[in-house]
């Protein structure tokens, strides 16, 4: 799926399902707080199915996928209180395969997670740019700028070199200027500005050969998908005209 599909997507998602596309976004799931909530007893209790013999792994998914991220990492604190060291170590220990994988990435910050994600799909020969889209098109500017912060704490590099070291052309320039996490988040559109776009981006693009790269850098919505889904509804453009758009308006 390539880059401007994905933002089509999360257009999609913001204007036809957007309380649980925010919730899911905002807080990495819908799992809701567990309300007799308490940090020093979720940690006695994965210490004891940790060295159980066997590993009871029953209790250890049940207490780690009912509680939120926030209650988790308050877990991670408490059985690092009550035991001198990591939970993800004794989990690693106990655990195999992807339940390992699964659990100790339940441990993670978002931004932590997204940091790690992002390295991979740069780390060794090729780049996933799946994943580097997935991430950079569908997080909050805070989100971004908290992934960017994790990156560097994580693996002491600059997020935004890496992604220009192991991407292109016009694809690069859209995920660096992402990756800023400086996308105008206004949830109004100005409707009269987005059909202009859209009609710019007609002529500019689809209407004639070859594309007026100048006729394209309209305004300063830096890739808003409010904005982005407006304009491709507007009369008169299609798909392939908006793609070819959005992969050339960049204001580095």
């Amino acid at each position: 799926m390539s880059l401007v599909q994905q933002f089509l997507k999360q257009a999609w998602f913001i204007e036809n399902d957007e309380p649980q596309y925010v919730q899911n976004t905002k807080t990495g799931s819908a799992v809701k707080a567990c309300p007799s909530f308490n940090a020093s007893t979720d940690a006695a209790a994965l210490d004891k199915a940790i060295t159980v013999k066997g590993v009871d792994e029953a209790t250890i998914i049940e207490i780690l996928t009912k509680r939120t991220n926030a209650q988790r990492q308050q877990i991670k604190a408490a059985y690092q209180q009550l035991k001198g060291k990591p939970l993800e170590d004794d989990l690693k220990k106990a655990l195999k395969s992807h339940l390992e994988d699964v659990v100790v990435a339940l441990l993670k910050t978002p931004a932590q997670f997204d940091a790690e994600e992002l390295r991979y799909s740069m780390k060794g020969l090729g780049t996933d740019e799946d994943i580097l889209v997935e991430i950079l098109s569908s997080r909050s500017n805070a989100e971004i700028r908290a992934a960017n912060r994790a990156y560097q704490e994580i693996y002491k590099r600059d997020l935004a070199k890496d992604i220009a070291s192991d991407t292109s052309g016009d694809f690069q320039k859209v995920l660096l200027a992402l990756a800023r996490g400086d996308r105008d988040e206004n949830p109004h559109v100005n409707d009269e500005l987005a059909d202009n776009d859209a009609r710019a981006m007609y002529d500019a693009g689809e209407r004639k050969k070859g594309t007026d790269v100048n006729a394209l850098s309209l305004s300063g919505y830096s890739l808003s998908v409010p904005h982005l889904s407006s304009s491709s509804r507007a009369r008169c453009v299609h798909i392939a005209c908006l793609m070819d758009f959005h992969m050339q308006w960049v204001r580095l």
